[in-house]
């Protein structure tokens, strides 16, 4: 497993987890609280650790101050997972909250995180994560457990439950288990020190294998992807493919899909985003009709790629999450957003002589760069 970058400002693993085990210990009921988007890793994470602080005596909720997506409704103890509003919850009552597999705190609490933050005790706030470290990090650096890895799963298991007499059952086994999945593409992503090995310990405690990779596609996936190809720009010489998604489009796209439509986008993503030849970008702008619009990337897990990431903060985006994927959002109308992340992309990416550059066929439908 590779470092916490925060090491460098001279914090250890050790030092981190004795400081994250001191608050645990103090604390007679915590709260858990997953991030957007909530996906196997945050919940099979957060479900981990609550398991592993009852065993330890202590009452752990898990919430959810974001909706949760239909695709995860079939995830084992899914249930466990509760609802609410971040607006009228009551931290009061929790000796530490425990924010999973994020770094900034819109990912938790949504727009309204300025109001939420102000309502806790940062003393007493946990952060577990192994994203790119965000405004989370800044303000909680001696409780923020960050680490470059698979997942946070890893983080959780290497560092809190292996080192503990505590076993895993074959179901906490498989939260986790799921969650590496997820993170790791089913060990496709870029490999980390000791993910291998976790996967072979998950495994051992009983897991199955070919249940948990048996992960299927609603329909609206491939409705949407159908959508979204006829929408999609490609750009040969910024090996980008872009997809925006103005109020018209998310007006036709909630007639089809229903007002989920922005939960379908999977299928696309992995396909499209990943899988065509030239294209090692792939970019979705949607406008969230409040004056902000909301990114997402994905990038080809080989060779040497310019990260989406630093180039959108360049841009004026708050963003952050991994070089293969990640996120942000940008305050301004969508054409500037394109316009300004376009411009600091061809600053970067020199011209490709690859054969989509200087190919001319495009699929049926699919815009090509003016």
């Amino acid at each position: 497993m590779c470092l916490p970058r925060m090491e460098a400002e001279g914090l250890s693993n050790n030092q981190i987890i004795a400081n994250i085990s001191n608050i645990i210990r103090k604390a007679e009921r915590l709260l858990l609280v997953i991030s957007r988007p909530v996906d196997p890793d945050c919940v099979g994470t957060a479900l981990a650790c609550q398991w592993w602080l009852q065993q330890q005596s202590k009452k752990a909720k898990v919430v959810s101050f974001i909706p949760i997506p239909q695709d995860m409704n079939d995830f084992p103890g899914i249930k466990s997972v509760k609802r609410a509003d971040a607006g009228t919850f009551d931290f009061s009552p929790y000796g530490a909250v425990i924010v999973v597999d994020g770094c900034d705190w819109a990912q938790f609490f949504g727009n309204q995180w300025p109001a939420i933050v102000s309502r806790l005790d940062l003393i007493r706030v946990v952060n577990l994560d192994h994203h790119e470290p965000g405004d989370i990090y800044k303000a909680v650096p001696e409780t923020c457990l960050n680490i470059c890895t698979s997942s946070t799963a890893q983080v959780l298991y290497s560092c809190l439950i292996e080192p503990g007499p505590i076993k895993p059952s074959a179901e906490v086994a498989e939260w986790l288990y799921r969650a590496l999945l997820y993170d790791s593409r089913i060990f496709r992503n870029e490999l980390h020190p000791g993910q291998l090995s976790f996967a072979e310990k998950l495994l051992a405690l009983g897991v199955d294998h070919a249940k948990a990779v048996d992960v299927n596609y609603d329909m609206h996936e491939v409705e949407f992807m159908l959508w979204a190809i006829q929408h999609t720009r490609f750009i040969p010489e910024l090996q980008l493919s872009l997809l925006t998604v103005d109020a018209a489009a998310q007006a036709e796209l909630r007639q089809r899909l229903g007002k989920s439509w922005m939960e379908y986008d999977k299928l696309y993503k992995e396909q499209i985003e990943r899988h065509i030849k030239g294209y090692n970008y792939g970019i979705i702008l949607i406008d969230n009709l409040d004056g902000g619009i909301r990114l997402g990337w994905r990038t080809r897990n080989f060779g040497t790629h310019v990260s989406i990431g630093a180039v959108a903060r360049q841009a004026g985006f708050q963003a952050g999450g991994h070089r293969n994927a990640g996120g942000g959002t940008f305050t301004g109308t969508l054409a500037s957003a394109e316009s300004k992340l376009l411009e600091e992309l061809a600053l970067v990416l020199p011209p490709q002589s690859s054969p989509a550059s200087r190919g001319t066929d495009f699929m049926p439908g699919i815009r090509p760069s003016s």
